[in-house]
Formats: C-alpha cells, sequence, structure tokens
C-alpha cells in the first residue's frame, strides 16, 4: 500500500504520521480500557483523554527518532557519497578521486539484509562500475595521445605496451607486426627470446586467420616456444587490424592474477584500435624512406647526405672523433651513356652503387651525390681504414663483370679521400672541397685510382 505523501520531505511525513498515529491511540486507548472493564466514570474523562494524547505523541516522537537515528544515517552517507561523485564528475576531477578511492573511503558498508542492505550492494556495485569505466576511459584518453604524437612504428609500440602493462593485469606482451613481407617483433617487455615470437606457430595462425586467440596456462605449467620471466596463467594473442588487413598481433601474458574485465576491455580497445596508427606509422616510414633514398639506386640522395655529413661533422668536432669522407666517380662515363644509351648506364650506376654499399663497414653509408658521382661517409674511420675501403672498393669496381650483349665493359673509378681531424676543416663543406681537390688529382692522374687530400695538396704544391 502506497502512502499518500504530505509534504517534500519524506521523514517530515514521516514524522507527521506518526504524530497522527498517536492522537488516534490516544482517542482509542479509553474506550478499549472501558471494553477491558475499567469503570467508564474513571477512563472517560477529559483528563484522562489529555494524558492518553501526551502518552500517544511522546510514542510517535520517540518511533520517529528510533527511525531517523537508526536509518537516516545510512541514507545520509548514501546520498553524501553520491554527492561527492556527482561533483567529481562535473568538476573533472572524478579521475583523481579514483585513484584516491578505497573500500574504506568509497564503499559503503554493507549490515543487513533489507532494503537498505541491498541499496549498500547496489551503490557500491554501481561505484565499482563507474570506477572501472572511468578508469578504462583515463587510459583510453592517455592511448588516445599516444597514437596521435607518434608517427614512429617502434615507439608507438613501445609507449603502447608500457600504458598496457601499467593500466592492466598484463605483466609481459609484445607487438609483432608484419613488415615487407616478414613478421618482426617490434617492441616486447618480459619475454626472453621474444625475437621467437616471429616464428611462433599460434601467432602466425593469429595473423593468417585474425581470429584472436586466448590460451589459459595449467598451474606450473610454461608456454612452449614464448618464454617469459614468470610463469604465465593466461597469454592474449589480439589481432591487429586496418580496413581488413592483419598488420601484426599484441600479445599479452599475465601472471598470478588472471585478467579481469578491465584487462579484457582494454586489451580489446587497444588491439582495435591501434590498427590505425600502425598504418600511418608505416606510411610515413615508407614515406621517409622514399624522401631519403635515391629512385635508380636505393642508397641515400644527395639532401639525406648532407644532413647526415653535417651531423656527423659536428659530432666529430664535439667528440674529437675521426671522420672520413670520400668522393667517387665513374671514370669515362659519359661515352658508355654516349655509346651504349642511357639504360645501360644507369645499369652500370645501380651495380657500381650496390659494390661500394657492400665494401663499407657496418655505419658507414653511400650517398648518391649526383649523376655518376657517390659520397661514402665513414665516421671513426681514420685515413688508414678509409684508404683500405676505398681500394677496396676500387678493385671490386675494376674486376666487376658488366656485359652488354655480347661485349663486356671495363668499368673503373676515381676516388678522392680526406680524414678529419688529420685535415682540419671549419665545416662539412670545406671536407667535400678537399675531397672534390683530390678526386680531381686522382683523375688528372690517369684515373681509377685512390688519393687522400694530404698526397693531392702536396702534388698540387709541387706544381
Amino acid at each position: 500500500m502506497k502512502v499518500p505523501r504530505l509534504t517534500r520531505s519524506i521523514f517530515l511525513d514521516q514524522f507527521l504520521l506518526m504524530q497522527g498515529v498517536g492522537v488516534l491511540i490516544g482517542l482509542a486507548f479509553p474506550k478499549f480500557l472501558v471494553l477491558y472493564g475499567f469503570e467508564a466514570e474513571s477512563v472517560l474523562t477529559l483528563e484522562f483523554y489529555l494524558v492518553c494524547q501526551v502518552a500517544g505523541q511522546v510514542v510517535g516522537l520517540i518511533s520517529f527518532l528510533l527511525v531517523s537515528t537508526v536509518i537516516r544515517p545510512h541514507l545520509k552517507l548514501l546520498a553524501n557519497r553520491m554527492q561527492d561523485i556527482a561533483e567529481g564528475l562535473q568538476k573533472k576531477t572524478f579521475s583523481e578521486h579514483s585513484v584516491q578511492c578505497d573500500d574504506d573511503l568509497c564503499q559503503i558498508r554493507v549490515d543487513s539484509r533489507d532494503e537498505i542492505g541491498v541499496t549498500a550492494k547496489a551503490y557500491n556495485r554501481m561505484l565499482t562500475s563507474l570506477l572501472q569505466a572511468h578508469e578504462v576511459e583515463r587510459v583510453f584518453n592517455r592511448f588516445t595521445q599516444v597514437m596521435s604524437e607518434n608517427l614512429q612504428l617502434d615507439k608507438l609500440a613501445d609507449e603502447t605496451l608500457d600504458l598496457l602493462l601499467r593500466s592492466t593485469h598484463v605483466e609481459a606482451g609484445a607487438v609483432v607486426v608484419v613488415r615487407n613481407g616478414a613478421l618482426e617483433v617490434v617492441s616486447s617487455y618480459g619475454i626472453l627470446e621474444a625475437d621467437s615470437l616471429a616464428s611462433h606457430d599460434r601467432v602466425s595462425k593469429v595473423i593468417s586467420d585474425g581470429q584472436k586467440e586466448r590460451v589459459s596456462m595449467p598451474q606450473g605449467i610454461a608456454l612452449d616456444g614464448v618464454l617469459t620471466q614468470f610463469t604465465p596463467s593466461e597469454v592474449f594473442i589480439k589481432p591487429i587490424e586496418f580496413k581488413g588487413s592483419t598488420l601484426g598481433v599484441l600479445v599479452a601474458a599475465t601472471g598470478a592474477e588472471l585478467a579481469d574485465q578491465r584487462t579484457e576491455q582494454l586489451l580489446e580497445i587497444f588491439s582495435r584500435s591501434i590498427g590505425l596508427a600502425m598504418n600511418n606509422a608505416m606510411i610515413h616510414s615508407k614515406f621517409q624512406k622514399l624522401a631519403a633514398v635515391d629512385s635508380l639506386t636505393g642508397i641515400y640522395n644527395r639532401r639525406f647526405g648532407m644532413d647526415r655529413l653535417r651531423e656527423d661533422f659536428t659530432r666529430s668536432v664535439r667528440d674529437q672523433s675521426s671522420l672520413s669522407l670520400a668522393m667517387i666517380d665513374i671514370d669515362h662515363f659519359k661515352p658508355i651513356n654516349d655509346t651504349y644509351g642511357h639504360l645501360v648506364g644507369d645499369r652500370a650506376i645501380k651495380m657500381i652503387a650496390a659494390i661500394i654499399k657492400n665494401c663499407l663497414r657496418e655505419g658507414d653509408i653511400v650517398v648518391r651525390y649526383g649523376g655518376e658521382e657517390f659520397m661514402v661517409l665513414m665516421h671513426g674511420a681514420s685515413s688508414r681504414n678509409a684508404m683500405n675501403v676505398c681500394e677496396r672498393i676500387r678493385h671490386q669496381v675494376k674486376d666487376a663483370f658488366f656485359k652488354e650483349g655480347t661485349q663486356q665493359i671495363q668499368l673503373t673509378v676515381s676516388v678522392g679521400l680526406v680524414s678529419y681531424p688529420e685535415q682540419p676543416a671549419a665545416d662539412e663543406m670545406g671536407l667535400i672541397d678537399m675531397a672534390d681537390q683530390a678526386l680531381y688529382t686522382a683523375k688528372d692522374a690517369g684515373r681509377n685510382q685512390v688519393v687522400a687530400f694530404a698526397k693531392a695538396q702536396a702534388a698540387i704544391s709541387e706544381e
């Protein structure tokens, strides 16, 4: 039965109704006494009615105070907690509130099985869900920032994995991508021999099928083929997709704690959302490579080479380290173009570019400086080491088998070499000028030879 409302306050309604009940009790009590045998003359009097009314009002007031003392604090606590949450949401401070929240501060203790207890349980469940949703939103906002700020694939994968590890029960993970037709581990944490993931059967299966996998491990059993620094309880392998194509997989392993709802939710969000960012990073990488690479030879172009030379020269000046620069020119290249055509000339340039690249040390770079001329940067190479590299290039070009139809074409190169700080220079352009002088000396001396700037300078002085 629904009791009609008297005012806008439930507790005021309760007080008025209890006082009304007290009035009824005061009126009815003398008549009940007459029914039980009391003399009507002694109980049906004005004085006794007044006493019964006072007693009824006191009982009503005591009942109201008891209800207010027992029930009202619970409702007030619930109201205050909900008000705090509402204000936090309005002021955008709920994230901070959720970080500081623990069971004593946020949860309401459930100490009854009636409607108050049911309400407290419902509030606790609602608060837990709200905190989890807000935490997921906070992590996703940070993840969105990571995706928007990073166009480098490796850095994008590293920061994504780091955020996942800090925000979930995941304790180890890796990002594997399909690059140049092969699987490559671009980021990993907590996985021993992470590169083996690229050849793991389950990873390959997820790549080919595009279907996620979840492997639950029995206690004390390690995952075959994925050696982690702890015994995983579950391993998730999530495909990373973009427009129906699988770009890679996200591998995540939980430790002692199984994945909770938030962990599974964030894993799903990360694997579904990172595809666009990864695709953009791969496209950016391709454009960067195209901007830095010569289209004919596949080696670096002049623009990239000049930037790299400037950086290497600055580092050599700062660290007082060696830097050798070689300018290489194909001998008698114009007659080859005139006799056999530009297509044959292009083949000759590509072949010599490949020979130079194969002769260099790790860390050295070759640049197509222009036409049939190449520039080689050898950071940390002394003049003697650089001379050995250049002589190796010259011999391999001379011994190369270059054929057009039935006719074999003899190719040779002339090389000018300068080494810093053995030869001081004010800037990188000074190095290029000295290497050019050495190259002109090599050509004037009959070509097919390597000339260091010190020797060229001596020859010029003799003249």
